[in-house]
């Protein structure tokens, strides 16, 4: 699917909309311009006749007086905006323009909004786009909107990379697609053929050599997209080699200076850095997945029996000696340990993948335990910076992370590992988390460098 333009356009004059439209296409500047729809008694927001699932705005426009009212009331205005605000799918950084001839009007509608509402997102920047102005020639709106997006010198530099990354992309199909492309066609019809039959060899080949002819039949999308993936990344690696420096060093000042972190910003920047908080649905065998172990194994004794006999000791004295026994405190080590969440963490070599059509996944025992704890009768407690306390060097810490607002420690232990088929085994329960790829490269690391420690026998 194309994604469409991340401008978005809104105002339910057509003449009006047509001209804003106008100023954004004699830039380049692709846009959505939606006609609102006030009328509709099914379209409550007013613009829900257009498919908004497809679209990620970083730039709203919008008219300010939707309902066209003769009196101008904030309260009033605000109903159709906070709507609008509330359908469209603004997850990241966004600005916020209104195109009015009430400038004055616009910072009480935003008030407005804001004060009687707390599940709509903030803008990063807001402004207004006068119409009485550039109607009457007074401001030239082409030039308004190339300043428009450099007004907010982060939300430029984000966007920046964020286009720059995109045409990454799109230089990794351009490439393929010129390998593929017939030379000398005879005509349209013999040019569609041939490259499309080249296209579709070469995209087979890429395919099956990133993990194997028998999976690639059963995941053709995972395959081809691994396989494109060293490419892509080459691009993305070349980003810096052209990009505008002095845009990231007017977002970022400090850039260059040591920067200080409270404990809060590090865990979501580990978080950002680290993890992937993953659905119930996601795959258990997927490399770096973390699966809590299920919990009608821990509920019944003799399936726990069954687990704690495969790995040679309790869940309970796994927890607290591998995991607890030096970072906690024995009388607020059942509390710590209760909080923990057991559960394995795939963490097979990547060139596994092309081996076989039946690969063996390999777990390791991990623990994520929560750092904070406040108690009702004694003093609270945490568990920040215990990264160098360890109960073995076979002991992983993965730097402090923060998942649905509350910070964890996730450690893992090289000594306990399985070998299973994923689907097969019922001691692997939901996935809370996928570790990302740059720190399961250091983690498997570690692990080599754990299980083949020298040891001999000597007598003296």
């Amino acid at each position: 699917m194309i994604s469409l333009p991340s401008i978005v356009l809104i105002d339910d004059s057509k003449d009006d909309l047509n001209m804003l439209q106008d100023s954004f296409t004699r830039m380049g500047y692709p846009c959505l311009a939606i006609n609102y729809d006030g009328n509709d008694p099914n379209n409550l927001s007013g613009i829900n006749h257009v498919n908004l699932d497809v679209i990620r705005p970083r730039i709203v426009i919008s008219d300010l007086n939707l309902q066209e009212l003769s009196h101008l009331n904030a309260k009033q205005l605000a109903g159709p905006i906070e709507n609008i605000l509330r359908a469209l799918p603004l997850d990241g950084p966004f600005i916020l323009y209104f195109w009015s001839r009430n400038a004055s009007t616009v910072e009480p509608v935003l008030d407005t909004i804001y004060d009687r509402n707390n599940d709509i997102p903030y803008p990063i920047y807001w402004g207004i786009l006068d119409k009485t102005l550039f109607k009457s020639g007074q401001e030239d709106l082409t030039e308004r909107v190339r300043a428009l997006t450099k007004e907010s010198s982060v939300f430029a530099a984000l966007c920046g990379w964020e286009s720059r990354v995109s045409s990454a992309a799109q230089k990794t199909t351009d490439s393929l697609f010129s390998l593929a492309r017939a030379t000398e066609p005879k005509n349209l019809l013999d040019f569609r053929t041939r490259t499309t039959d080249k296209l579709q060899s070469m995209i087979a080949v890429i395919g099956n050599e990133a993990i194997g002819e028998e999976n690639a039949a059963e995941e053709p999308e995972t395959a081809v997209e691994l396989g494109l993936a060293p490419v892509l990344h080459d691009h993305i690696s070349s980003i810096g080699n052209n990009s505008n420096a002095s845009g990231w060093k007017d977002a970022a000042p400090s850039l260059g200076a040591k920067a200080h972190l409270d404990e809060e910003i590090a865990t979501k920047l580990n978080s950002f850095c680290h993890i992937e908080c993953v659905n119930h649905d996601y795959p258990k065998g997927c490399r770096g997945v973390f699966l809590e172990i299920a919990t009608d194994i821990k509920d019944d004794p003799k399936k726990r029996e069954k687990l704690e006999s495969r790995l040679g000791t309790d869940l309970k004295t796994i927890i607290e000696d591998e995991f607890l026994e030096q970072i906690v405190k024995a009388a607020k080590r059942p509390l710590v340990r209760d909080a923990t969440k057991l559960g394995f963490v795939e963490i097979s070599a990547e060139c596994d993948q092309a081996q076989k059509k039946t690969k063996l996944h390999r777990y390791v025992i991990a623990a994520l335990t929560p750092l904070n704890y406040t108690l009702e009768d004694t003093e609270s407690f945490n568990l920040y910076g215990k990264q160098n306390k360890k109960s073995h060097n076979g002991i992983y810490r993965v730097p402090d992370i923060s998942i649905d607002g509350t910070d964890y420690m996730l450690q893992l232990s090289f000594k306990y590992q399985i070998g299973t088929l994923p689907h097969d085994n019922s001691w692997l329960g939901i996935p809370l988390l996928r570790l990302r790829d740059q720190i399961m490269v250091d983690i498997s690391f570690n692990c080599a460098q754990y299980i083949s420690r020298p040891g001999i026998i000597a007598f003296k």
